[in-house]
């Protein structure tokens, strides 16, 4: 599952994400994803972290508060400095980070090592 709010990016990262063979759902409004997320149940989640109404740091503290969604692994994709970014990625528990600067490449690449990690 994919949420940023930019359409831009969603029309970047998608279509790169599915051809490297994952099934992306993605989405750019905040609310459309909190409705979502329970039914669709991802096995990975990406997000941005600067968003309107909240950001992807909350985002993903309320989603490991979930029991639906505690242990579903969260990468945070964003242009923030990677100093930043690490400091969010361990305050909030999230399962990593990429720069948007690193491109659709890195962020697939992120996600295959995610996926060899987890024991599904």
């Amino acid at each position: 599952m994919l949420l940023d709010d930019s359409e831009i990016t969603l029309q970047v990262l998608k279509p790169h994400l599915t051809a490297v063979g994952f099934d992306v759902h993605a989405l750019s409004s905040l609310r459309q994803f909190v409705n979502e997320v329970m039914d669709w149940k991802p096995h990975l989640i990406v997000t941005d972290l600067y968003m309107p109404g909240m950001s992807g740091a909350e985002l993903c503290s309320w989603l490991r508060a979930q029991i639906q969604t505690a242990k579903t692994p969260i990468i945070i994709c964003s242009s923030a400095a990677p100093k930043e970014l690490e400091r969010i990625v361990r305050e909030v528990g999230a399962d990593g980070f990429v720069s948007k600067d690193e491109g659709p490449e890195a962020l697939a690449r992120r996600l295959h090592e995610l996926c060899e990690e987890i024991v599904w």
